[in-house]
């Protein structure tokens, strides 16, 4: 122990003076380049450009960067709006003409259309591969972005939110683009978006949220690499554009809205995921629009009858039962695997028959989610109601099913006991009490869980989860 003594010291010493040397070493301006490239790309450019007072080696490392963005946030004065767009300026100036990975930029256009104009042209010109731009404020529309933008063969990304009235030139191909996002633009005319989605060869994934289509009539999306599509409607907002969607890479789609427009699919034959979040109930009422809605819902589902996994909302469901009554039955969806209701919305009901006659029309389905929850609508205080008949699918193919906003009423009882008694491929059943209406301390969770457990079951494997 005390033989080791004298060796601990000399070690401390030899630190003390190690530490002691690097005293006044200018460690960040030794740091390797390919460091202080790291740094400067992971910063803002704002930040970036202020690294030039850290040493005279950073003085001008920052012209170097290969991501811009430039976010002017709602500016109160003159003065900071001059400011801002002096500093884009002076960036581009002094920047090095090498290739850029990422520009992004928002900010208020006001009358200066031609000098943003002039920065998205030089990003081209630095074979800009990833672009975002948020412009909003615009004093003169329509507002035409640069044509070089249009044939730009490096973009890989491409992200437009603005609420303008968009110029489109007549030529247009994007020869690498593979994601394109617009937000709130509105199409002047059947011509400009036929001359967009023309030009988009190699494009993989499109979204399109809450563009207007007032001046519009059709609209085709003929994409032979599209495998992601997500529509979103204005809520309110009847446009009555009819969609032709050709896509036969399509993996997944998602739609959002009221279904102010018209959408027909062909060759949509690959697709995995499909979700029909059907909204803006009131405005539908208020307009007399039911029977309507209910007939491009109905050819909606038909259209993407080869799904595999599909997303509902309770009034999507809703509306279909009302297309059913009105063209005799539901779509056969032949490849179905896994149904899931949203929530928020109303719990679905068993008690109708409407849901048992669709299960009638999912003969693969697997997986069953009911997150709005479900109900027992009716007379069944006997505590006698059962399926029937009772879907195959349920018979024979169901192996999960999961119930959120479980009250634990006697109508939801009956249900689970009915699955349960029927689901001979069941493996697991998930049960998520409602937060005010079960849980709480009170004796009904208790008895609730007790009376699950005691249900008898077709399934030996099967095992209840409740929560």
């Amino acid at each position: 122990m005390e033989e080791g003594l004298p060796t601990c010291k000399a070690k401390v010493q030899k630190l003390n003076n190690e530490e002691n040397a690097d005293v006044g070493v200018d460690r960040i301006s030794n740091l390797p380049d390919e460091v202080i490239q790291c740094i400067l790309d992971a910063l803002e450019t704002k930040e970036a450009v202020r690294t030039s007072v850290l040493s005279k080696r950073w003085q001008f490392r920052w012209a170097s960067v290969t991501s811009l963005d430039f976010l002017e946030f709602a500016s109160n004065s003159s003065q900071k709006r001059s400011a801002f767009m002096d500093f884009v300026d002076r960036v581009f100036a002094l920047r090095e003409p090498s290739d850029l990975n990422f520009f992004a930029l928002g900010c208020e256009v006001f009358s200066d259309a031609s000098r943003i104009n002039s920065w998205v042209c030089t990003a081209v010109k630095h074979n800009v591969q990833r672009m975002i731009l948020l412009l909003h404020h615009i004093d003169e529309e329509p507002f035409e972005l640069p044509h070089s933008l249009f044939t730009c063969d490096t973009l890989q990304t491409t992200v437009i939110r603005a609420d303008i009235l968009l110029k489109l030139p007549s030529s247009i191909h994007f020869s690498n683009l593979k994601f394109l996002s617009l937000k709130y633009v509105i199409f002047p005319h059947d011509l400009s978006t036929q001359c967009l989605f023309s030009g988009l060869p190699v494009l993989e994934e499109l979204s399109l949220d809450r563009c207007c289509w007032w001046n519009v009539k059709t609209v085709t999306i003929a994409l032979p690499m599209l495998q992601k599509l997500d529509m979103t409607e204005n809520v309110p907002g009847l446009d009555n554009c009819r969609f032709f969607i050709i896509a036969e890479k399509l993996k997944s789609f998602f739609y959002t809205g009221a279904l102010g427009n018209d959408y027909f699919f062909y060759d949509v034959k690959s697709l995995d995921c499909g979700s029909m979040c059907l909204c803006g109930r009131y405005d539908i009422e208020e307009s007399n629009r039911e029977r309507e809605v209910a007939y491009r819902a109905d050819r909606f589902l038909r259209g993407i009858s080869c799904v595999k996994d599909l997303i509902l909302t309770s009034y999507a469901f809703e509306v279909l039962t009302y297309a059913k009554e009105l063209y005799a039955c539901m779509p056969k969806l032949y490849k179905l695997t896994t149904l899931a209701f949203l929530r928020p919305g109303k719990a679905i009901d068993f008690g109708g028959g409407t849901l048992i006659k669709f299960l009638q029309r999912l003969p693969c389905l697997e997986l069953l989610i009911f997150q709005s929850g479900i109900c027992l609508s009716g007379n069944h205080e006997d505590g006698n109601w059962i399926m029937d008949p009772v879907p195959p699918c349920i018979s024979s193919h169901v192996k999960f099913i999961k119930i959120c906003q479980f009250c634990g009423t006697d109508g939801e009882l009956q249900v689970v006991k009915s699955l349960l008694e029927n689901a001979v491929m069941l493996l697991r059943i998930d049960i998520t009490g409602h937060r005010d209406k079960l849980f709480g301390g009170s004796a009904k969770e208790k008895n609730v869980l007790q009376e699950l457990q005691m249900f008898p079951r077709a399934s030996m494997y099967c095992t209840i989860n409740f929560s």
